[in-house]
């Protein structure tokens, strides 16, 4: 029995499994599938092209992953359980050289699976300005978002002068990082490109984007002094040095820290893919970076599907 097969037999196994319930793996696998043969009609497994352009693509029936379904649940698991490509590959009865060429190949299928679909966050501040534009009278009346930054465990670099890029001195750990605004029900507008652990999350702020003027944001401590033109920011006040605060001023921070963790409640829900919350071992070129766009697009899709219910916003 494949493991499609087995695990939809037990809905909380398979979201378990592949961090995704039944109901929105079937969301995705139509458009998956299309995506899938498309793709490899052109490119092999590798990614390399078909020497004569198009060949209509068929699954042998010797394959380990016979079927699509089993395709889309071989790679949502590995970046749901970021396991040992060894072990990954016994799960599903290959070699580790076919899991891994499986993994690269499947990711880029679902990458373009999810932009299809309108899941996949921008990626630069242009991008963010352009979306924010098009959402026009669309959006919520309060206009409200969120920023924060996350950081990703990384493989100590043998470089000298990486490890010192790299390494976070808050996590204590080398680490990447990157910075997300979402708005109010989850969905993530946008992932800015991925820097080192080290980089400030208002210095990536300040180089990669800026938000539109009429709307509210909502920030930490951390971004203290950063206030685009025209945006009203809301963010807990500081603690001076060798002061303390009043207990009107902590009653107020404590209200809108209640309101801000929704940003951190959906980093969590990224980081359901464990390759994005782990250390990731994979070392191809680019994947590290690459992969918090996929995981983000998989947040994306459940959001909106599913969005986010919290209760309405009264500051007093």
């Amino acid at each position: 029995m494949s493991k499609y097969e087995q695990w939809k037999s037990a809905p909380a196994r398979f979201r378990a499994m592949t961090g995704y319930d039944l109901s929105h793996f079937d969301k995705l696998l139509p458009c998956f599938s299309e995506e899938h043969q498309e793709y490899f009609s052109y490119h092999n497994l590798k990614g390399k092209p078909h020497k004569k352009g198009f060949r209509k693509f068929v699954i042998y029936r010797n394959s380990p992953l016979p079927t699509v379904e089993e395709r889309l649940v071989f790679i949502l698991s590995y970046l749901k359980l970021n396991p040992l490509q060894e072990q990954h590959a016994d799960t599903f009865g290959m070699e580790q050289r076919q899991c891994n060429d499986f993994v690269h190949g499947l990711k880029t299928v679902l990458d373009r699976s999810l932009k299809r679909l309108g899941a996949m966050p921008v990626s630069t501040g242009a991008e963010l300005e352009k979306v924010l534009e098009e959402q026009g009278e669309e959006a919520a009346p309060d206009r409200q978002l969120f920023h924060d930054g996350t950081e990703r465990e990384i493989p100590r670099p043998s470089a000298p002068a990486l490890q010192e890029e790299n390494y976070s001195g808050k996590k204590k750990k080398h680490t990447v990082k990157n910075a997300v605004v979402t708005n109010m029900v989850g969905l993530v507008l946008l992932l800015t490109s991925t820097v080192a652990g080290k980089v400030h999350d208002k210095k990536i702020a300040d180089d990669h984007y800026t938000v539109k003027a009429g709307h509210f944001l909502w920030q930490d401590t951390g971004y203290q002094g950063y206030a685009p033109d025209g945006v009203t920011v809301v963010q807990p006040t500081k603690k001076p040095r060798g002061k303390e605060l009043s207990e009107e001023q902590k009653a107020k921070n404590k209200e809108i820290s209640s309101v801000r963790v929704r940003v951190e409640h959906f980093i969590g829900s990224i980081k359901r893919m464990r390759i994005v919350k782990d250390e990731c071992r994979l070392r191809k070129e680019g994947f590290v970076s690459s992969i918090m766009k996929t995981c983000t697009g998989l947040h994306n899709l459940r959001v909106i599907m599913n969005p986010f219910n919290y209760p309405e916003i009264k500051l007093t």
